[in-house]
């Protein structure tokens, strides 16, 4: 059994980006669309992490869990939103 450090460890290994739960992204996988981040899952097989993703359009038929690597975060709607400056 691996420890919550270690777990850690890996989870900021694999999560090159720095996206975290609640997050607007941007994902890349071909196409490219807009969603949030409601959630993030390790894969301690696949060396991976996860990102369980809110459409922002239901309408096309995009994935909803990809690897957190293939998501940026988005920019902010306007100067001084949140964490922007």
């Amino acid at each position: 059994m691996t420890s919550r450090r270690d777990l850690e460890k890996l989870f900021g290994q694999w999560n090159p980006n720095g996206i975290k739960t609640g997050d607007r992204v941007v994902v890349s996988i071909g196409i490219k669309y807009l969603a949030r981040v409601v959630g993030l899952e390790l894969d301690e097989k696949n060396k991976k992490v996860f990102a369980n993703l809110k459409l922002f359009d239901n309408t096309k038929k995009n994935p909803i869990r990809v690897d957190v690597a293939d998501c940026q975060p988005a920019r902010s709607i306007y100067v001084g939103h949140h964490d922007n400056s």
